[in-house]
């Protein structure tokens, strides 16, 4: 099952039973429970579930109804009946948990009666029209589903999915023509025969009813299940000692029918290739025993043939219709299609074990049900086709149109959804190998799909007892389909060389690029997302690369930029809340207004086929996002710096006046010590590292899915170690920045009036109403509007600083705190002691392991 399979069954379950707990921690729970058990793993063994049935048995006011029901669903082969009882095992040693389950359901059936309450005959015609607009709706649909042309104006995405056809049996048609007892009676009783007559007249008998005929002292018995074993009506006059003799044949009878009966309705389209050639082989099975009949007939027209002899001829055949008959009884019983017949069947070879005779019946049949399967497998492993119009083979293809015609990040679930194994339908056989066979197919379907012709030593696979042989061939062509995906993604396609042009420009490789770009966009990114002109930033961006070292990339053109509709901060938590209670209020706004360029702006990577399949829309957003807080850092270190250069101006002020500005250059300096360490940190303490492990990783693989591995666990560890998954951390550190920007917005906007005052370029009278007040005054509009009074720059510089280190402070304790339990955000500890140890006023040593 499906990681988002289980995670929706969780989410059902919780919903259900009322659970106040959120899924992915339930999920999470249940997923470390299994682990650790996987050792004392349950196993279905028949002594273990006959025991827990017993168990249950006790427990039960009516056990009869418990049995017949397991009994039945036993003989039906249902999967996974052992863990099911297993289940309702630990339900009833559980109290509590019956306690619970059982207030849920009588909850359930009062609110089932209440609803019954309610509805009065007044009720009765709108119940009536409902239902009429039901059924009127179900035959609609049940039409067009038969009747695929008749639906008109459907485009592509709509298209009606083609059901199996079916066809009448012409034993439906022509019951008469069964050789399953279709005839009447041949004659009736003759009470005046002698006893020495009835024999041979028993015999003649029993050579119809051995070839589904009745007789005239033996008639066969209405059937009262359509798989079950035919019964017969002996006539009452016919001696003791015949009778028994009868009785004993019979069987073979009873074993006939039910093969006749599972020939006639397997051989039709709609139950599958796997059961169409196994009827057929049963066929052959019952034209040998025609002929077996046939020279008991001769025997008996020739008078050599009396009832003791033929029992002893037919002994000879008794196992093989027996076991056949077993064998059709539980795939009809069961309803089994493709890979589940062929499991049924090995597991009967493999539990005959000793019985050499019987084990080699089930081989032939094994052999000959096998042959469409193993065609279809051969077509998967060898050209990546899929040829199965029944739903028998083990992979199935979850497309209706082409690729060709899918949005252009179709290729982010390509790889993931398009083919899928369904479990049910793997033979047991071939569970070993089930992932290297959607493997070996899917490489081939991406290789044909790229127009580049793949040659390999095709070998017939065939089922034999020893798994040596399948195992092999699998083997073989899986190898040699991931090798020639492998290198047309890495040598042709030249992976590598994409994945170093994205990490030049999401990842800041390219420093000198960045540091342009930054430059000839200052004025666009301080504009609102509503007053930029992308078309300008496309162009701007253009150019940066070509006055960069970027111009020898061969690939910057395929870099693009992209304005989202949310800031970095909400779309992280968006992304996190998913399968949490807060997912709802996320998904309820649908965009920020007001957002400056600089907080909207990403890159975007045009990648082609097959190289989307590692560069999908999943990891392009990984990277966006780690570009986007790396660029944001880098913008706020740029705005820092240009305070920085505006205020070596104050070396020329009086020592006496430069002290008023003494703890404004100091923030300064403290906040850029902390955004360069941030930037330090994310860029050479956890990309770097990282990006190294990736390459190692690359230059091993054996195929596409390591390296899909291997660049989502690169991605997924720098954004957990660049704390962009932390929320609470995120949070602060973007609360640090802001505190950033606003500082340099006021140092900026007080800029030129304490540069002129100090220089004395302003005149006299304005001079000294900024020297009477000591400071510099910083006015708000509506701190003039109300009449209060301003903030002095001193105070200004002060609330600052007060904000800016509590966050700082906020910032090093969460870090901290995260450490405390595990071990695995350790690489955060770097930062914080050189974060703590360079910002004055904070002591490293409350930091310290």
């Amino acid at each position: 099952m499906s990681e988002f399979a289980l995670q929706h069954l969780v989410s059902e379950l919780v919903e259900i039973l009322g659970g106040k707990h959120p899924p992915d921690k339930v999920l999470e729970i249940l997923q470390k429970s299994i682990s650790k058990n996987t050792e004392n793993a349950y196993t279905s063994s028949q002594i273990a579930v006959q025991t827990q049935v017993q168990q249950i048995v006790e427990n039960l006011e009516d056990p009869q109804l418990f049995l017949s029901m397991f009994e039945d669903l036993k003989q039906k082969n249902v999967d996974n009946l052992g863990p099911f009882v297993n289940l309702i095992h630990l339900f009833l040693q559980d109290p509590k948990l019956k306690v619970f389950l059982h207030k849920k359901s009588s909850s359930k059936q009062e609110s089932c009666s209440n609803v019954k309450a309610t509805i009065t005959k007044d009720d009765l015609p709108q119940v009536r029209s409902r239902l009429k607009n039901a059924i009127t709706k179900s035959s609609k649909f049940e039409g067009q589903s038969q009747n695929p042309s008749s639906i008109s104006g459907l485009n592509t995405s709509t298209l009606p999915v083609a059901s199996t056809p079916t066809v009448v049996s012409w034993v439906q048609r022509r019951p008469n023509m069964s050789w399953d007892f279709s005839c009447t009676n041949l004659g009736s009783y003759n009470a005046t025969v002698p006893v020495i007559s009835q024999e041979n007249i028993l015999i003649d008998d029993l050579l119809n009813i051995m070839i589904g005929l009745p007789g005239c002292y033996i008639e066969p018995e209405e059937l009262k299940d359509p798989y079950g074993p035919r019964t017969f009506k002996i006539n009452d006059n016919v001696p003791l000692h015949l009778k028994e003799l009868v009785k004993q044949i019979l069987p073979i009878a009873s074993h006939y029918s039910i093969i006749q009966r599972f020939i006639e309705e397997k051989m039709r389209f709609e139950f599958g290739q796997v059961n169409n050639a196994l009827a057929e082989k049963m066929a052959a099975i019952i034209k040998e025993h025609t002929l077996f009949v046939v020279q008991l007939e001769s025997e008996y027209r020739a008078e050599n043939l009396d009832l003791q002899k033929l029992w002893f001829f037919v002994q000879r055949n008794m196992q093989t219709l027996a076991v056949t008959a077993n064998i059709a009884s539980t795939i009809s019983k069961s309803d089994a299609v493709g890979g589940k017949v062929l499991s049924l069947l090995h597991d009967r070879i493999t539990s005959f074990i000793g019985d050499d005779k019987t084990q080699n019946l089930c081989v032939c049949l094994m052999e000959a049900a096998c042959v469409p399967y193993m065609k279809m497998l051969s077509m998967w492993i060898y050209h990546g086709i899929i040829t199965d119009p029944i739903k028998e083979f083990l992979i199935e293809d979850n497309e209706v149109v082409q690729k060709e015609e899918m949005p252009l990040d179709y290729s982010s679930d390509y790889w993931d959804k398009k083919y899928a194994i369904r479990r049910e339908r793997i033979p047991k056989f071939l569970e070993p190998m089930a992932d290297k066979i959607l493997k070996a197919g899917k490489y081939l379907n991406v290789i044909r799909q790229c127009g580049k012709p793949h040659k390999t030593k095709i070998i017939k696979i065939q089922y034999k007892i020893e798994e040596k042989h399948y195992i092999e061939a699998i083997e073989k062509a899986y190898v040699s389909a991931s090798q020639t995906l492998l290198d047309l993604v890495i040598k042709e396609k030249d992976l590598i060389g994409r994945l170093k042009s994205v990490k030049n420009y999401f990842l800041l490789e390219k420093g000198d690029f960045i540091i342009t770009f930054l430059n000839l966009t200052e004025k666009e990114m301080s504009k609102t997302m509503g007053n930029v002109i992308q078309g300008r930033l496309e162009a701007l961006m253009d150019l940066s690369l070509r006055l960069s070292s970027a111009i020898n990339d061969p690939y910057k053109d395929d870099l693009q930029t992209d304005l989202l509709q949310h800031g970095l901060q909400f779309q992280m938590f968006k992304i996190l809340s998913i399968q949490t209670s807060a997912e709802q209020e996320y998904r309820s706004i649908q965009e920020q207004k007001n957002l400056l360029v600089i907080e909207t702006f990403a890159f975007s990577y045009k990648v082609h086929w097959p190289l989307s399949l590692i560069l999908n829309k999943k990891s392009l957003m990984c990277y966006q996002m780690i570009f986007r807080h790396l660029f944001y850092c880098k913008h706020v270190d740029r705005m820092i710096c240009q305070v920085w250069r505006a205020n070596k101006v104050a070396k020329k002020f009086p020592f006496e006046d430069a002290q008023q500005y003494r703890a404004a250059f100091a923030l300064r300096q403290k906040m850029l010590h902390c955004v360069q360490n941030l930037e330090y940190h994310m860029m050479v303490e956890v990309i770097e590292p990282h990006w190294c492990s990736f390459m190692q990783k690359i230059a091993k693989v054996n195929n596409v899915d390591e390296i899909l591995f291997c660049h989502s666990d690169f991605l997924d560890s720098c954004l957990k170690d660049c704390m962009l998954t932390i929320p609470h951390i995120l949070a602060t550190i973007i609360k640090i920045l802001s505190i950033c920007v606003e500082f340099c917005k006021f140092i900026q906007r007080t800029q030129r009036y304490f540069v002129e005052a100090e220089l004395g370029s302003l005149p006299n009278s304005m001079f000294e109403s900024y020297t009477a007040q000591t400071d510099l005054v910083f006015h708000h509009p509506s701190q003039i509007a109300s009449g209060q009074s301003a903030p002095s720059f001193k105070e200004k510089i002060s609330e600052f600083d007060a904000e800016f280190t509590s966050a700082l402070l906020s910032l090093l304790d969460q870090i901290n705190e995260l450490n405390k339990d595990t071990r695995e955000h350790d690489r955060l500890f770097n930062l914080l002691y050189r974060i703590a140890y360079v910002c004055p006023g904070i002591d490293p040593t409350n930091y310290l392991i």
